[in-house]
């Protein structure tokens, strides 16, 4: 319906949050006959399945990549129903989840971003069904795109600071995201190689509503200048 409406009218339309494939292939096609229209991804739908919510998807940080081990017991894993891992859109199959990185990869999802949600742990600290929906992100977003994305060899470094940067203030016809004369000189300074533990009692964040804690992550960023300034180091 979106994508008919900016169709019809020749108006610029915005998706985001795109989790499903059939989603993702509309918007492809769209894109294909020269609709006006973006797409946008998050870390936990291309990272994670619906699988983790029964508590039966593992992962294990491997020479830099994220896998999924269904079946292997030796991975690390968390208890059914978790409700840090109930967002909106849901986390879905891993057919879905491929789809999404398929997305982000080619450029029909041109932007990644957070979606972050903070919640207090009482809220969360519920029945699944009555848990709010939502996950912390921010933290977490560079390290997970990059060992999801680049440490695995599905995308190289720069297409992926794109959809970070250039793509989003590109969206909003902003001057900045890039390192052209004459744009604000807001950067973040990362190491793709540096490898750390997400943990609970390190996050900066008030609310530890997040499903990658004690994931062996790799990339993080080391240094935020703002307006020229170095502001955290």
């Amino acid at each position: 319906r979106n994508i008919l409406l900016a169709e019809k009218t020749q108006a610029h339309i915005h998706c985001q949050h795109m989790s499903a494939a059939g989603s993702i292939r509309l918007l492809r096609e769209a894109k294909s006959r020269g609709v006006s229209i973006s797409g946008e991804a998050c870390p936990h739908h291309f990272t994670l399945t619906d699988a983790a919510i029964a508590g039966s998807q593992k992962f294990w940080a491997e020479d830099g990549k994220a896998i999924c081990y269904p079946d292997n017991g030796d991975c690390p894993s968390w208890p059914e129903f978790d409700t840090n891992f109930k967002m909106n859109p849901p986390l879905r199959s891993a057919k879905d989840r491929e789809a999404v990185i398929e997305g982000v990869v080619d450029g029909t999802l041109e932007i990644i971003s957070s979606d972050h949600a903070p919640h207090c742990d009482y809220e969360k600290e519920v029945e699944f069904a009555n848990a709010p929906f939502g996950i912390t992100g921010l933290e977490n977003q560079l390290a997970v795109s990059l060992m999801q994305l680049y440490h695995s060899g599905r995308m190289n470094l720069a297409d992926l600071i794109e959809r970070f940067t250039v793509a989003p203030a590109r969206l909003i016809k902003s001057n900045r995201g890039t390192l052209s004369v004459d744009a604000p000189a807001d950067v973040t300074v990362f190491d793709p190689d540096s490898e750390w533990i997400f943990r609970r009692e390190d996050t900066v964040s008030k609310a530890t509503n997040n499903p990658f804690y004690d994931w062996m992550l790799k990339g993080r960023p080391v240094m935020t200048v703002v307006g020229g300034e170095i502001v955290s180091q």
